[in-house]
């Protein structure tokens, strides 16, 4: 127990720090929240590829995993950032792009997620395919 709480709390560390990092990296002003569509974009992205990939392609512990899932992407994503931010847009008179940004988030984040497990399913198939010819993996 001890050793999956570590791992959460090690792996949140660096996921936060590389969201403010990104935050400094994007260009969007606060009016539009870009910056938060964007990350919880590729955090939904990320989050499929090691569901799907990591843990399948890699022997690592299950508190790695853990970590990777929960902590890394966990504190990389926004959802309370989202949640303000669409609030904020919808109290301040702005209901439609509230309402459009509220859409293009959870559309664009669960399109992003399916493309992350496409992408780990296809990359399984490749490491199979080279497997099967013979070809040796690195």
């Amino acid at each position: 127990m001890f050793k999956r709480i570590m791992a959460v709390a090690g792996f949140a560390f660096i996921g936060g720090a590389l969201r403010e990092e990104l935050e400094l990296w994007l260009p969007f002003t606060t009016q539009w929240f870009g910056t938060t569509i964007c990350i919880n974009i590729i955090g939904a992205f990320l989050l499929a590829m090691v569901n799907f990939w990591v843990a399948e392609r890699f022997a690592l512990p299950s508190e790695i995993i853990l970590g990777l899932g929960t902590g890394l992407i966990g504190a990389f994503t926004t959802f309370s950032s989202f949640s303000l931010e669409s609030f904020r847009l919808f109290s301040s008179g702005h209901q439609f792009f509230s309402l459009i940004y509220i859409l293009l988030s959870i559309g664009i984040g669960v399109f992003a997620a399916w493309a992350g497990q496409a992408f780990a399913t296809y990359l399984l198939t490749q490491r199979t395919d080279k497997q099967n010819s013979g070809e040796q993996d690195d």
